[in-house]
């Protein structure tokens, strides 16, 4: 290598894939990697020659050459070698070389050759001195080439094996192929929505260029200054293609890169929707090539790309984790990703590093990315594609063509621009006349001929386009702006802030309300659980005292029921007191969270006290039939209420399974947290058997053994009842959806332990005991079986449905939501201020709710006159 103060000799060219022949376009994509990541790594002065390439991987320099110019195809040991010389890992590059030969085309002149006859390829050479025998003999089935009834038997065992599992993989394969065609389908009619939306009025051509990096030849003159730069700045190829599917080609590596507004969604989209077409032709039996998956990255926090990518899968689609995995192994996931720019800044140096990874599990991939800041076009540059291609603005003729397509109500546009000729940047945008086209079709365009920038040009558009939404005829012009207004900008703030562009209205949860707005949607699910639960003894206490059945009081059980709830409210609210007190950052420490539960019930105790000295001045008897179940009951809602430390109970039920290993979450010192679990467990226990036992031996005493019976038989139930393990479900196709679940399966699991809870009980008693009075066992079967069922309900479902009303009528009494907002939202999609997506809203595009990310009152005054 030459001195520092030399001219260094010339090194490796990079590869051109579009140069070579398509038979060796596969090795010519490799080389080109591994010019980019191993070569154009290296700092300057350390870059091999190819005579120095050469003597480091033990080739020749001609055979270096024809590599890297894309004539020569590698063999494993040659290509490993040039790796290692090159500070590149053989290992991480050892399946990209085998991923080359299986991509490699044959020449379209080479006939494949036949397949060998059964058991040709098994036998060994008739020369035993030749170096082919003495492989064939070193091999581990060596011993078995020379034993014929051993390879008979075998095969004959592989033979019945066959025919008899030949049914049951054939309905594999074909529920595996349906399952692929399925999930094509579903974001095949995702993408098609959004370019069809977005191509509502007018198609536009797309113009592209194509992003190259400068060749050397080009810089000889400069050779020294081009040295000390990493890489050239890439050259803009004009291209007359306008199929971003034709751009793709054979590459199978894409970036789409332009300013805001340009259509890269649009394009993307368009693309996903292509790949969709051509995996779903041919026969419907035939395993689709490939599955593309059309996603945006906005989403992603740092996790591992297989887990986001399930996660989001799964809400267009309901898909394992188990299954997108194993997708990604058999390299049938290709992924087209739309807003590389949008991921929170933090996380995009891992999101890249992951896309990298990605891209070796798939068989392809697309990206999208913003460049209207250097920042983000050097993002997009460290995706190391091996094409770019940028969206160029539309030209005046395509704006004309656009404008002419509905001359007669855009007239006035057409007059505006004549007369400002200045207006021209800002009509080229396909967002940008979709907009104009929605403001100003047959109205006045005014605002057009005002002054100014073009980004208060475009403020302004964007205020006549939300007045004009808030005028419309349908459904009806609003009558209320500021209100409509303040909803709005409330979505758009939070959404902004959560780095987020859809909202779920059934996944609204706490994170949306602040710390202490927080309390009360923790404390009302808790209490209304109580006060359900311990109105039901009350109830039947009053109903079994009138009928006769019973002789007590039911005052004092309803006073003792009512002060129950209310220590249960003091106890909640100092819960939530003691846990406003953790830093926001969830740190906590270890005296704070040792003390989760003891410091609440020590501070609750005066109220505890009080309530206690209120009952014996009013001269409560304690020692009643009535007080006890009251008592009972009270035990065994409380111990249900602390399972929610341990299992998210105020999770949404979508879907249900019985499973031994439920997902629990532990909430104190995880070294003691089984010993906390069984003790929870055993007062669960206890609980229901002191409930059932006492409530039978009250009004079924005889024989002595039913009682027990009755207490084992359904406290195993409710334990065994309590290995549900609720989930969410992904695909919604209607807001709310997820709710509505809920409250089903709610209804539903109370239900059902209604039922098997008082079946059992009248048919127990009525077989030990036929001469007892079947009322007395009805009032059993009533009591324990409406019991049942509101625990089960309200642990199934039903505090989630109650936490998320409350979240929603804290929301709207605070004015950032109105109470019907399922109502408000059709109404703001009929107005076309927000877009629809299966079970979530989202505003038209990017830019609108970035200009909406503002105040009410800041906003209606620019909106102009409205009713």
């Amino acid at each position: 290598m030459a001195g520092a103060g030399g001219n260094r000799p010339k090194g490796p060219q990079r590869p051109d894939s579009a140069a070579v022949e398509p038979e060796k376009r596969s090795w010519a994509a490799l080389m080109r990697r591994v010019y980019d990541e191993l070569y154009m790594e290296l700092e300057p002065a350390e870059r091999l020659s190819v005579r120095a390439l050469a003597r480091a991987a033990h080739l020749s320099h001609g055979y270096i050459s024809e590599l890297f110019s894309g004539k020569k195809s590698p063999d494993l040991v040659s290509f490993l070698a040039v790796v290692k010389a090159l500070g590149g890992d053989p290992g991480a590059w050892e399946p990209r070389w085998h991923r080359a030969v299986a991509q490699q085309e044959p020449p379209a002149d080479v006939q494949p050759p036949p397949p060998p006859l059964p058991g040709v390829a098994d036998e060994s050479p008739e020369d035993p001195d030749t170096e082919g025998a003495a492989e064939s003999l070193s091999g581990p089935e060596a011993g078995l080439r020379h034993y014929f009834v051993r390879r008979f038997a075998r095969a004959v065992l592989a033979s019945v094996v066959a025919v008899f599992t030949f049914p049951m993989r054939a309905r594999r394969d074909k529920a595996a192929v349906r399952m692929q065609r399925r999930l094509i389908k579903a974001f095949m009619n995702k993408a098609a929505k959004d370019f069809k939306r977005a191509e509502v009025h007018h198609y536009l051509e797309p113009r592209f260029v194509i992003l190259e990096e400068a060749g050397e030849e080009q810089n000889t003159r400069f050779r020294r200054r081009a040295r000390s730069k990493r890489r050239a700045a890439p050259e803009r190829v004009p291209t007359d293609v306008s199929n971003v599917r034709t751009l793709y080609g054979a590459m199978d590596e894409l970036v789409v890169l332009g300013k805001p507004g340009m259509g890269k969604t649009t394009q993307l989209a368009r693309l996903a929707h292509r790949l969709a077409e051509e995996a779903l032709a041919g026969d419907e039996g035939k395993d689709p090539a490939y599955i593309p998956v059309y996603l945006r990255l906005d989403s992603y926090r740092g996790e591992p790309i297989e887990d986001w990518i399930a996660t989001e899968m799964s809400k267009i689609e309901g898909v394992s984790a188990v299954l997108v995995r194993s997708l990604l192994e058999q390299h049938l996931l290709l992924p087209v990703l739309d807003g590389l720019d949008e991921v929170p800044e933090g996380d995009q140096p891992r999101c890249v590093t992951e896309l990298l990874r990605l891209r070796e599990l798939c068989p392809g991939m697309a990206v999208g990315c913003r460049t209207d800041e250097g920042d983000q076009r050097r993002l997009a540059q460290s995706l190391r594609a091996l094409r770019y291609v940028e969206i160029q603005p539309p030209t005046r003729p395509d704006v004309q063509d656009f404008l002419n397509a509905n001359k007669a109500a855009l007239a006035d546009v057409h007059a505006a621009l004549k007369e400002h000729q200045d207006l021209w940047p800002l009509l080229q945008s396909p967002m940008m006349l979709n907009i104009i086209c929605l403001t100003y079709a047959n109205r006045s365009a005014d605002d057009l001929r005002l002054g100014g920038s073009l980004a208060d040009r475009q403020s302004r558009i964007f205020d006549t386009y939300v007045g004009q939404c808030l005028q419309r005829k349908r459904p009806r012009p609003d009558g209320a702006p500021h209100r409509t207004l303040t909803w709005l900008t409330w979505l758009a703030r939070t959404l902004t802030e959560r780095r987020e562009h859809v909202l779920y209205l059934d996944r609204l949860d706490l994170s949306w309300l602040s710390r202490r707005e927080q309390m009360l949607p923790r404390i009302v699910p808790t209490v209304a659980m109580a006060t359900c639960a311990l109105g039901v003894p009350v109830l039947w206490l009053v109903v079994a005292d009138r009928a006769g059945v019973l002789h007590t009081s039911p005052s004092a059980a309803a006073v003792v029921a009512l002060a129950m709830v209310c220590n249960t409210a003091a106890q909640a609210y100092q819960s939530e007191e003691h846990f406003l007190k953790w830093p926001e950052d969830g740190k906590r420490n270890a005296g704070r969270e040792r003390g989760a539960l003891l410091i609440p019930m020590a501070k609750n105790g005066p109220p505890m006290l009080v309530i206690l000295c209120l009952l014996l001045l009013t001269g409560v008897d304690l020692r009643s039939v009535g007080v006890i179940v009251v008592g009972l009951a009270y035990m065994w809602v409380t111990a249900t209420q602390m399972e929610g430390m341990l299992t998210d109970v105020f999770s949404p039920v979508e879907q249900l399974r019985w499973t031994w290993r439920r997902s629990e979450r532990t909430v104190w010192s995880p070294g003691t947290f089984l010993v906390k679990r069984m003790m929870l467990s055993g007062f669960m226990w206890l609980s229901i058997e002191f409930l059932v036992g006492y409530v039978v031996h009250l009004l079924c005493p005889e024989p002595d053994w039913i009682a027990p019976a009755a207490a084992l038989v359904l406290g195993l139930f409710y334990i065994v009842g309590n290995q549900f393990e609720p989930s969410l479900q992904a695909r919604r196709p209607r807001p709310n959806e997820g709710i509505r679940r809920t409250v089903r399966f709610s209804l539903v699991h109370g239900l059902s332990g209604l039922v098997v809870a008082a079946v059992f009980l009248i048919a127990l008693i009525g077989m030990a005991s036929p001469d007892q009075d079947l009322r007395r066992a009805g009032f059993v079967a009533a009591l324990l079986g409406m019991l049942f069922a509101v625990v089960r309900g309200f642990r199934y479902g039903g505090l989630a449905v109650v936490r998320h009303w409350t979240i929603r009528a804290v929301l709207a009494y605070r004015g950032r939501t109105p109470y019907r907002y399922r109502r408000f939202l059709h109404t703001a999609e009929q107005r076309a201020l927000l877009y629809r997506t299966d079970s979530g809203f989202f505003f038209p595009h990017r830019l609108i709710q970035l200009h909406l990310d503002t105040t009410a009152e800041k906003l209606l005054p620019r909106v102009g006159p409205l009713p």
